[in-house]
C-alpha cells in the first residue's frame, strides 16, 4: 500500500489531472476475456479533455460480443497487443485519479492486462456511476441514461473512445456539485459515502517510472473514423455477426447490456433497478432470443466470479440464486425452458 505521503487523500480534486479510461473487452471476466479497445480522455485542471490515446487491442483470441460492441476478428487482426502499447497507455495515465463510469468493470481489466505486460499496480480510482447517488444527482444507470439526463451528446456507438469522451463530459458537472457541497479532497469526497472504490485514494497516482520495461511505440489502430471494410473472403464468426447486425439493433443490444452491466455491479439488484431494466426491454423492443443471450452472457460472467478462487461459498450460492430469480422475471434465466 501506499505511504501517507503519496495518497490523494489530501489532494484538491479540482487540481488533480483525470484519466477517464473506457475498454471493450471480448467478455465480463478479466482473466477468461480480454481487452479488445482501449481510449484515455485526460482531463487536466484548467484544460479542456483531450482524447490522448485510442485502439483497437488483437486480444490474440478470437473475438465475443460483437453484437453489442462491432469489432471483428478483422478489425483487431492487424491491432497492437496489449504488451505492445502497455507503456503508451501507462504514459497516460501517469500522475493522474482513474475514472471511468462503470470503474469496476473496466479497473479489473486494467490491472489484469498490466500485470500480464509486467506491470503489477492500482491507481487511484472512481466511479462515474457510483458518484451520481454519492453526489445526490441519481440513481446508478446506464452511461446513456446519464448522459440524457445530463444534456450530453453521445451517439451511443458503444466504442471505447466515443464513451470515454461522454464520460468525461460528465466530470464538470460533478465538478460542480463537488464544490457547491463543500467537498475540495477525495478524503472529503470519501467520507460523503463508503464506495469500494474509495480504499484506492489510498494509493499514489502511477508515476512515470512504470513507463520503465513496458513496451512503447506500437502503432495504434483507432475506430473513429474508420470506415467499415468488406469482409474478407475468409470470414470469422464474429465477422458473421457483424454482417447480420444492424446499427439501430446493435444500439439498442449495447444499451441494454449497459444497463444490466449497471445493475450487477454490485452482484444486488433492488426493486427499483427491476423497475429500471424492465422499462428499458420497453423502450428497446428487443426480440426474446436477444435478452435471452444477454442474459446468459451475464449469468455465466458472474458465476466465472465467483468461482475464480475455485470455491463457491453459501454468499455466492445466494447471490447466483438471487440473480437467477432476477433475470427470470425480467424474461428469463438460464436452464429455463424457451
Amino acid at each position: 500500500m501506499a505511504t501517507e505521503v503519496s495518497a490523494v487523500t489530501q489532494e484538491a480534486i479540482s487540481e488533480t489531472p483525470l484519466a477517464v479510461f473506457d475498454c471493450e473487452t471480448t467478455g465480463l471476466s478479466a482473466g477468461a476475456d480480454r481487452i479488445i479497445e482501449v481510449s484515455v480522455v485526460r482531463i487536466d485542471p484548467g484544460e479542456e479533455p483531450r482524447l490522448v490515446f485510442d485502439t483497437l487491442i488483437n486480444p490474440c483470441r478470437r473475438v465475443a460480443a460483437t453484437e453489442i460492441h462491432g469489432i471483428t476478428d478483422s478489425d483487431v487482426r492487424d491491432a497492437p497487443r496489449f504488451d505492445e502499447i502497455a507503456g503508451d497507455l501507462a504514459r497516460t495515465l501517469s500522475g493522474c485519479v482513474v475514472a471511468a463510469y462503470n470503474v469496476y468493470f473496466d479497473m479489473r481489466f486494467l490491472e489484469y492486462e498490466l500485470s500480464l505486460a509486467g506491470a503489477s499496480c492500482t491507481p487511484p480510482h472512481l466511479c462515474l456511476m457510483y458518484l451520481r447517488p454519492m453526489l445526490g444527482l441519481g440513481s446508478r444507470c446506464s452511461l446513456a441514461d446519464a448522459c440524457r439526463e445530463h444534456g450530453v451528446e453521445y451517439s451511443g456507438a458503444h466504442q471505447a473512445g466515443t464513451d470515454a469522451s461522454a464520460a468525461a463530459a460528465l466530470w464538470p458537472i460533478y465538478l460542480q456539485t463537488i464544490d457547491e457541497r463543500g467537498v475540495r479532497t477525495f478524503g472529503d469526497l470519501g467520507r460523503l459515502k463508503k464506495y469500494k472504490f474509495i480504499q484506492s485514494f489510498n494509493n499514489a497516482p502511477l508515476p512515470a517510472s512504470v513507463v520503465q520495461g513496458l513496451k512503447c511505440g506500437a502503432r495504434p489502430k483507432s475506430r473513429i473514423g474508420m470506415p467499415r471494410e468488406t469482409a474478407p473472403s475468409t470470414t470469422t464468426a464474429a465477422d458473421r455477426v457483424a454482417e447480420h447486425v444492424s446499427p439501430a439493433e446493435r444500439a439498442g443490444l449495447a444499451e441494454y447490456w449497459e444497463s444490466l452491466k449497471s445493475v450487477l455491479a454490485d452482484l444486488k439488484i433492488t426493486r427499483e433497478e427491476m423497475e429500471y431494466m424492465a422499462r428499458k426491454q420497453r423502450e428497446l423492443n428487443l426480440h426474446p432470443e436477444q435478452i435471452r443471450s444477454l442474459h446468459g452472457r451475464a449469468f455465466a460472467a458472474v458465476i466465472s466470479q465467483c468461482i475464480d478462487d475455485r470455491r463457491l461459498d453459501k454468499n455466492e450460492v445466494e447471490t447466483l440464486c438471487s440473480l437467477h430469480q432476477c433475470l427470470s422475471k425480467l424474461g428469463w434465466a438460464p436452464g429455463e425452458r424457451i
